[in-house]
């Protein structure tokens, strides 16, 4: 646990050393993935499991990753036959997030390019802007478990809408910081 902290609190210095934060508003509708319904694939394969991720949170680097080690994915086996291997790789490094797009910007922001990131909570980004949560409203709570179950608080996260104005917390209500 406290390596995880650790490595949560380097991620955000990173992050904050990597960018001048003025806290302008930014628009969620940006986001930089496709959206989830475009590929049915991905909806019935990794969607059967957990959340179908927005592929614009992650970079194309860290989509192929994770798409080369799906025999060990976070602890359980998610191999696929080939074609679909091939069919959501190149779904998930085509709409991943691009560092040319404003968007994807603030989410690899911080980000080291030479070991991309698999988690998506592990994130600079991410980490920012969860800081403030208490953990026993997150893995405490038995409604959420964790955070990356982020359907779980936003209520449009399969949509790729992760907008902190709609953030409800289970057993506790509308969060505001």
């Amino acid at each position: 646990a406290s390596e995880v902290l650790a490595d949560r609190a380097e991620n955000v210095e990173r992050y904050e050393s990597s960018r001048d934060h003025d806290d302008e508003p930014y628009n969620d509708r940006e986001y930089s993935g496709a959206p989830l319904s475009m590929n049915a694939t991905y909806q019935e394969e990794c969607g059967s499991c957990h959340l179908a991720y927005t592929p614009g949170l992650l970079s194309a680097a860290s989509w192929q990753a994770i798409m080369t080690g799906l025999d060990e994915h976070f602890g359980e086996n998610a191999e696929l036959g080939s074609d679909a291997q091939r069919e959501l790789t190149q779904y998930l490094q085509r709409h991943g997030a691009d560092p040319q797009r404003y968007q994807s910007q603030r989410y690899l922001s911080g980000t080291q390019q030479t070991t991309p990131p698999v988690r998506i909570t592990q994130l600079p980004f991410f980490i920012r802007e969860h800081d403030e949560i208490p953990e026993r409203l997150v893995a405490g709570n038995e409604a959420v478990g964790s955070f990356s179950r982020c359907e779980a608080c936003h209520a449009q996260a399969a949509q790729g809408r992760f907008d902190e104005d709609e953030l409800v917390i289970p057993g506790f209500g509308r969060w505001d910081d």
